[in-house]
């Protein structure tokens, strides 16, 4: 049975509004606003997430309006938070989390303290539901950091911020890659499990895939783009999507995700490289960033003037019963947004 949450009213509210936390109703038109409104007032510059993107991801495998709570004022969406089930292994011990992501808050709605109260609504939802923890993404600078330490503090919950991520980036220009629209397949979908198998044992953060998880990340995600080669015995992967961000333009961005090449020489890591950002160009990316998470070389990106930037992203862990001490990681492999 679904839970509702009736919200103690502010003095400024008019007399029989009435808000609630309740799962999400669907509405991805309106979600795709709010997050938009939300995340443009950040001090660092965003990504634009369609509703078509909003509703592929939250279509995901695992993915469950039981951990989408949204609040409503009436009926309208003012607030939501989701989280997305990740099985992971952790310096051997092996764990079900969940993503914590898209927090949102009207901007007029942010000093109220709902987006507190859906952080918190996600942990009694996810704890009811038997994860062993959450992963946080936080930007540098942003309140976001504080919110997630503070509200650990408030629940009793072990908390560390056990890496920081870095970015390169690049502009692409569609003159210097020639268009490429192959598409990925069932195969392809096999060595992207075979070529991440070894990461569990070899990081000590590390994603497991199930064969689902692996089909929609290469080959069903709104906006995805795949790259595979095959070299004798030797195979390599890329994955990413593409995705305008928060400017006037509407820039779109290559995000990169997945580069699963370390079987390959590094001539074939270019080749490989060039295929993906070629794929990407074609489906409009303007300029591309992948995330320096230390699970993979990515020397062949700055053959494509990939340069690092000042963005920084920290990840939070989140334990909800102490199993083991949290310590910071040299690297990990999981999907950061």
């Amino acid at each position: 049975m679904e839970r509702r949450f009736v919200l103690a009213e502010d003095l400024t509210t008019v007399q029989r509004t009435r808000r609630s936390i309740e799962n999400f109703r669907g509405d991805y038109q309106g979600l795709a606003s709010l997050v938009q409104r939300s995340w443009g007032e950040n001090s660092q510059q965003g990504l634009s997430y369609s509703a078509e993107f909003l509703e592929s991801f939250l279509a995901s495998p695992g993915a469950s309006v039981s951990l989408a709570p949204a609040i409503y004022e009436d009926d309208a969406l003012i607030g939501f938070a989701s989280g997305f089930p990740r099985q992971v292994t952790v310096r051997g011990h092996s764990l079900r989390l969940i993503t914590s992501s898209f927090l949102s808050v009207l901007p007029e709605y942010k000093k109220f303290g709902f987006g507190i109260a859906l952080w918190t609504e996600l942990v009694k939802r996810a704890r009811s539901e038997g994860f062993d923890g959450m992963l946080n993404f936080c930007v540098d600078g942003e309140p976001m950091n504080r919110m997630v330490e503070g509200c650990c503090r408030r629940l009793n919950l072990p908390v560390l911020r056990i890496f920081s991520i870095r970015y390169m980036s690049s502009l692409l220009k569609p003159a210097d890659f020639t268009a490429s629209a192959a598409r990925g397949g069932a195969s392809d979908v096999e060595d992207f499990l075979n070529l991440a198998a070894p990461l569990v044992s070899s990081q000590p953060l590390a994603r497991e895939w199930t064969v689902d998880e692996a089909e929609w990340q290469c080959l069903r995600r709104t906006g995805g783009i795949f790259a595979h080669t095959a070299r004798d015995s030797r195979r390599g992967i890329l994955t990413g999507y593409v995705i305008p961000i928060l400017d006037s333009a509407g820039t779109r961005c290559l995000v990169v995700e997945d580069v699963l090449w370390d079987q390959l020489q590094p001539e074939e890591r270019a080749e490989l490289l060039g295929q993906f950002l070629s794929k990407a160009v074609s489906q409009g990316a303007q300029m591309a960033t992948v995330p320096m998470l230390g699970y993979a070389d990515l020397s062949a990106f700055k053959k494509f003037r990939f340069f690092p930037t000042r963005r920084v992203l920290h990840c939070y862990l989140t334990l909800f019963k102490d199993r083991f001490p949290l310590q910071p990681l040299s690297s990990m492999y999981v999907d950061a947004f």
